[in-house]
């Protein structure tokens, strides 16, 4: 009761230690009214009795939840457990049957779960054990562990799991004790206890412990002794009686430990355990050290004590207990002290205590939190658009402030600046220009950064070779003003989008957090942004035209009527436009005969940009935009396809494709979906528009409209989850120059046309870039090893990737939750999600792998040699692992031989990806995602932070760095199923319900937006490409069966689309029976075979075209599997399936790394007399002169020779070539001496005669 009267004077945390009383408080009605206002109470489940209580009396009570952060502001009063989100206690793994020999420990499994974590009991026979008994130990993961067993041990036992939530028993299991056998030949018995010795418990300079142990046997059994392992001997503190008894006197410290008591005889030997434990109070061997950081930083203390019983660590801070919450992070046995995105209130002194029964000991550190100013970049003054003449300088001003002073950074025409030695950038920023020439024409883009933002403005240089205003014309007219209005409106558009997504630094939504990772950098910027500008000021020349008519027009409009050739000519030009559609140059024919171009040029050598970087996609079928060139399908809801509207993306989305159940596959494993993934991003990426406003400043988030760009997904008026909002925000693709409205200056009409930034071959432009200046950035250009850059390293783990810095996605969406900045890699989207981040990681390690081997086998290759001679064996093993071992599963046997053998490479063959393979066909790989990613450790159990919900790992690159690294992400995915796709099971809530979700925002929704991604795209209809893949003819739904043969989701179709005509291809494509052996049905079948084959045989350097490897090469090259690349480059992967994407029950199990086939390096290795150039990557083609010269002419011989294949990788090797050289050298040695005697002779004879 006196708790009752003083409570209101406690702090929330005497709460918390307070709660294992409750049973022995009461109400009384002499406290009626209690004030805990001033509390910060933390409403989890260690205070639901607190309001149970209160419920269940009169009580009125002041007090309300300040943490978590979800349940801010509620009162206490009133609320039930299941407010709390208790969770009742659980056996996960129950007592199984035991059979043990006498006097042996056993030990009985009980693991709970549970919240509050449960306390465990244990029954035998019925009747609750008494655990103050030393024989018997509750394990702190509740098993329960019998020394010395006896007979009077058998019996049937059961343990019980209980918190405030409920109570759980588990089934009865069983031990049967097995006494030792005697031997009765010649009289002789094994050696058996009579008396076995118990744990015990004592303080340090006590005066003696004695230990009992006492054998029988025939003949009579001796007794020795040992602790931890090591036997003990007679001593002035070590006593060992007649009996067997061991006595120890007087205790230390050391006398703490495991004591072995051994019978044995000619017959046997048996033992027995006892535990000594000596009580001390508690002694750091880790202290917190002071610290200083800045604002926003994180602040990292560590306190180690040992002691016995082991003392409890608790952390304090002006007095007051700290425990763990959004930015505090407390390890479980309280040694490490987190605080992240630390702020000014956190500077004090912190006090570590260790405490045990025996007493307490502090330590304390300083923390001083230094403030610092955060001001992201602001033009003072901007570059402006300008006319410059041949041979004049000019001056271009690009001025900002921030703190710290932002660094100005020029580009032109989206590259950087080419160091001609006529350009200068000033200390404030301006760019000058000298002797200005016709090539300096072109858009000039300043960029400011700082740590905390970035800004970008842009402007056009425009060379003339005279200026003569009476040749100003009207049509001229009408460009120039029109153009500088659509330059500016664009440009505003496009800033405005730029500032929000990369300088806000608070939470973003969903929708910018998904755009983040999409979002182009300055050349694909550069490219999408040409053809806005352009449609733009078409768009502002008729809106001129029309205002300047006094009469009315009709609603055509042909500029051609109102603009020349010349006109549309100039209009490309200032747009960028025309700058895409130049000729690319391949004459360096020694370059490209051995080597992929990092933007994918001059793989075909008579088609130069087929499977180029930013270049359009290619179409299978003709697009169905609304207006014939460039409006979405949907854009006029009015519109009927076959007789019926289109339905709402989301209403499909939720009606047939979203599911909360999901059903494990049977045969494959969650990293056949990973493969598909990092594939993906190796072959296409539209470039989203660069603007999130349309050009008349409507923003895409705040807005239903359709307004180019914008083109927001409507959300049905019975949503089960979205009940607040009309739509959610969706961007369009951006298009290419010369297709949509910019069609009309390419002299005929073509359709709208999205641009892919990647290069379409299987060329592992996710690990390298898809552009030159990407792949240099990516580089270690330090020295001459060929690498990549890595990024941090670890305490037993190998090197991350580098993080983005000021450059790329910021990461940092939640600075409560981490500070960690997103990685960088060959692809933006690798910070998608943790377990991408772990295959990038993979492969940018085996890249530098080869390099090290590579340079180790040819010490006289140059950086550049060694880097694309890497990367080239890279891509071949990701073509390998994709088409022998991942495309098997996806499109079956059967799909396997429709795909056919390799036979060559064919020039015909355009390997760009097709539209509809980008925006529907590989996107089956969205039913194969699980909705957690497993993480194991070594012994594939879970890790400590535990298994991963896919909307936590979405762009959260800290986890890889705080929790584990990548091994028990990659461990998950070939140990765990993958997600089966049935006809009710397509895509789990966590892509539809949850994607990208952050606090204060509507989650995305996949499924929706693949639908509504392909209307963008006007692709046409799911029974268009059913015609183009030679299946049946479709008039209605029933004629579906055959494919789609769930009747319920037939009649959904039916009841969405109205007919079958009107299905998106996406839709109908995903919904069909896989077909056997396969992932997908058989539309999507058909079109990944065109797509995989136009990939194949398209590629000039696809890895079986035999001029691509030499043969030893190729056979080493096929050895190569995902598994081989997990045991070289994961952090510590030593076992392994032997196929990391089928189950491994499946396969025998698991295997040691050393049984995977491993990839011989040394046929690499470069033989040659005169090294002195060669392995100079810039002199190819003189190397290859000279070679030929030596074959012809060189008939000279020496005897020295020189061996360059001798390393100090293989001395093994070494030792036989040095030895086989030498051999040689002898030989000939000998073959001149015998020479030299034979002439001697012939003289000799000569003389004679």
């Amino acid at each position: 009761m006196e708790f009752l009267a003083d409570l209101s004077n406690y702090d929330i945390f005497i709460f918390i230690k307070i709660e294992y009383d409750i049973s022995n408080l009461k109400y009384s009605k002499d406290y009626p009214r209690w004030n805990i206002y001033q509390n910060a109470l933390v409403c989890d489940c260690r205070i639901a009795w607190f309001a149970k209580m209160l419920n269940d009396n009169s009580l009125h009570v002041a007090a309300n939840c300040r943490y978590p952060k979800e349940m801010y502001g509620k009162a206490l009063k009133g609320m039930t457990s299941q407010d709390f989100h208790c969770k009742a206690p659980e056996i996960t793994e129950g007592p199984q049957d035991i059979e043990i020999s006498w006097g042996s420990t056993a030990v009985f499994s009980c693991k709970v779960s549970g919240d509050p974590k449960p306390a465990v009991s244990w029954m035998r026979n019925d009747e609750e054990l008494e655990i103050n008994n030393s024989k018997y130990k509750i394990m702190e993961n509740g098993s329960l562990v019998i020394k010395n067993t006896e007979d009077s041990d058998s019996g049937h036992y059961e343990c019980i799991a209980k918190n405030s939530d409920g109570e759980v028993k588990s089934r009865s299991a069983r031990m049967i004790l097995v006494r030792p056998q005697q031997n009765h030949r010649n009289g002789y018995g094994s050696p058996v206890f009579l008396v076995t010795p118990s744990s015990l418990s004592t303080n340090e300079a006590a005066s003696e412990v004695s230990l009992h142990c006492k054998a029988v046997g025939n003949p009579q059994p001796k007794i020795t002794w040992s602790r931890n392992g090591i036997q003990l001997t007679s001593s002035p503190r070590h006593f060992i009686d007649s009996d067997g008894t061991l006595v120890i006197r007087p205790i230390k410290a050391s006398d703490h430990g495991a004591y072995r008591c051994d019978a044995a005889n000619i017959n046997g030997r048996i033992s027995a355990e006892a535990d000594v434990i000596v009580n001390v109070a508690p002694v750091f061997t880790v202290h917190p050290q002071n610290i200083e950081t800045d604002i926003g930083g994180t602040v990292k203390l560590e306190c180690v004590a040992v002691g016995s019983p082991p003392p409890e660590i608790t952390w304090f801070k002006d007095d007051l207990e700290i425990r763990s919450d959004g930015r505090v992070f407390i390890s479980e046995d309280g040694s490490y002290l987190e605080i992240r995105n630390a702020k000014e209130s956190d500077s004090a002194l912190y006090v570590c205590e260790a405490r045990n029964q025996l007493g307490f000991r502090e330590v304390s550190a300083k923390v001083k939190i230094t403030p610092i100013s955060r001001r992201p970049p602001k033009f003072v003054y901007k570059p402006y658009n300008i006319e410059a003449l041949i041979g004049s300088t000019i001056e271009l001003p690009c001025k900002a402030e921030g703190d710290p002073t932002p660094g100005i950074q020029w580009q032109k025409d989206g590259a950087g600046l080419q160091r001609t030695g006529r350009t200068k950038v000033s200390l404030t920023g301006n760019l000058y220009i000298y002797s200005v020439v016709p090539e300096d024409q072109g858009r000039y883009e300043c960029t400011a950064i700082n740590d905390y933002g970035r800004n970008t403005a842009s402007s056009y240089v425009a060379v003339k070779e005279n200026q003569n205003p009476n040749d100003f014309g009207i049509g001229d007219k009408f460009v120039k003003i029109a153009f500088v209005e659509a330059s500016q409106e664009v440009d505003t558009a496009i800033n405005k989008t730029i500032d929000n997504l990369f300088n806000n630094k608070g939470p973003h939504s969903s929708a910018e957090l998904f755009r983040l990772i999409r979002f182009p950098d300055a050349p694909a910027r550069e490219l999408a942004r040409a053809a806005e500008v352009y449609e733009r000021t078409l768009v502002n020349i008729r809106k001129h035209v029309e205002k300047g008519m006094t009469m009315n027009s009709t609603t055509d409009f042909n500029y051609r009527e109102i603009l020349s050739t010349d006109h549309l000519n100039l209009v490309a030009q200032l747009s960028g436009c025309m700058t895409h559609r130049l000729s690319k140059n391949c004459s360096d024919i020694c370059f490209h005969s051995k080597y992929r171009s990092i933007d994918g040029t001059c793989n075909n050598l008579q088609h130069p940009m087929w499977g180029a970087s930013l270049t359009g996609f290619r179409r299978i079928l003709k697009p169905i935009y609304e207006n014939g060139f460039s409006s979405p399908v949907g854009w006029n809801k009015e519109t009927k396809y076959y007789g019926y509207p289109k339905p709402m993306s989301r209403l499909v989305s939720t009606t047939l494709i979203s599911t909360s159940k999901i059903t494990p596959d049977n045969e494959i494993t969650h990293m056949v979906m990973q493969w598909g993934q990092f594939l993906d991003h190796d072959l296409d990426h539209a470039i989203p528009s660069v603007s999130s406003e349309s050009w008349d400043g409507i923003d895409c988030k705040k807005s239903c409209d359709y307004a180019a760009p914008c083109y927001p997904m409507d959300v049905p008026p019975d949503d089960p989850r979205i009940k607040n909002r009309r739509c959610i925000d969706f961007v369009r693709s951006s298009s290419i120059c010369g297709s949509g409205m910019t069609s009309v200056f390419f002299d005929n009409i073509q359709p709208r046309e999205q641009i892919n930034q990647l290069t379409s071959y299987i060329d592992a432009s996710q690990v390298y870039g898809y552009s030159e200046e990407l792949a240099r950035d990516l580089r270690d250009l330090n020295g001459e090893g060929g690498r990549l850059r890595e990024g941090a390293v670890f305490p037993g783990r190998k090197p991350l990737l580098p993080y983005a810095g000021n450059q790329g996605v910021d990461c940092r969406r939640n600075l409560s939750e981490s500070t960690i900045n997103c990685f960088v890699a060959g692809d933006i989207r690798a910070n998608e999600q943790a377990a991408l981040i772990a295959m990038h990681t993979l492969w940018m390690r085996e890249h530098n792998r080869l390099a090290r081997k590579l340079k180790s086998l040819n010490p006289h290759w140059d950086g550049d040699m060694v880097y694309h001679e890497a990367r080239k064996i890279v891509g071949a093993s990701v073509q390998h692992i994709t088409y022998k071992h991942w495309l098997p599963f996806i499109i079956g046997k059967e799909g396997m031989e429709m795909l056919g053998d390799y036979r060559g490479y064919d020039p015909t063959v355009n390997p760009s990806i097709s539209n509809v393979f980008a925006t529907a066909a590989l996107r089956f790989g969205h039913t194969l995602i699980n909705p957690v990613l497993h993480r194991f450790d070594w012994d594939f159990k879970p890790i400590r932070e535990g298994h991963l919900p896919l909307h936590k790992a979405f762009f959260s690159p800290w986890r890889v760095v705080d929790e584990g690294g990548i091994d028990p992400l990659l461990r998950g995915l070939f140990s765990i199923p993958a997600k089966v796709k049935k006809s009710d099971e397509n895509l789990n809530t966590e892509l539809t319900e949850q994607l990208f979700k952050t606090a204060h925002a509507v989650a995305l929704d996949l499924a929706a937006m693949n639908i509504h991604r392909s209307r963008d795209h006007a692709i046409p209809g799911y029974i268009e490409f059913r015609k183009y893949c030679n299946m049946t003819q479709v008039d209605s739904f029933d004629d579906l069966k055959n494919e789609i043969t769930d009747r319920s989701v037939l009649r959904k179709l039916q009841e969405l689309y109205g007919h079958p005509g009107n299905i998106d291809v996406w839709v109908g494509g995903i919904l069909e029976d896989q077909v056997e052996g396969g992932r997908v049905g058989p539309l999507f079948r058909c079109l990944l075979i065109e797509q995989f084959q136009r990939l194949r045989d398209g590629d000039r350097f696809f890895y079986e075209n035999p001029s691509v490897f030499k043969p030893e090469q190729l056979v080493q090259i096929k050895q190569y599997s995902l598994s081989r690349i997990l045991c070289d480059n994961g952090d510590n992967i030593t076992r392994i399936t032997k196929n990391s994407f089928i189950l491994p029950e499946l396969q025998g199990g698991y295997v040691e790394c050393e049984d995977i086939p491993q990839v011989d390096l040394s046929l690499w290795s470069e033989c040659c007399n005169d090294c002195r150039y060669s392995g100079q990557f810039n002199t190819i083609s003189r190397l290859n002169a000279r070679n030929r010269r030596h074959l012809s002419d060189d008939t000279g011989f020496t005897s020295e020779y020189r061996n360059l294949t001798v390393t100090e990788s293989y001395p093994e090797e070494n030792k036989k070539l040095k030895k086989k050289i030498f051999k040689m050298e002898k030989d000939l040695r000998d073959l001149r001496n015998t020479v030299q005697q034979l002439e001697r002779v012939i003289k000799k004879f000569e003389q004679k005669n």
